[in-house]
């Protein structure tokens, strides 16, 4: 398993996550799946 913490220009942390047996890739931000298109999005928008 992959493990990868990412700190985004808003300021909130999201981590990715690879398994090496299965091949699945995730995103995670506070215990919660999220879509890649929303860590898109959140890496789009600037610290307020």
């Amino acid at each position: 398993m992959i493990e990868i913490d990412h700190r985004l220009p808003d300021g909130s942390e999201v981590h990715f996550y690879s398994c090496h047996k299965c091949e699945q890739k995730w995103w995670d931000k506070d215990g919660e799946h999220l879509p890649l298109a929303e860590v898109l999005d959140l890496a789009r928008k600037r610290r307020s």
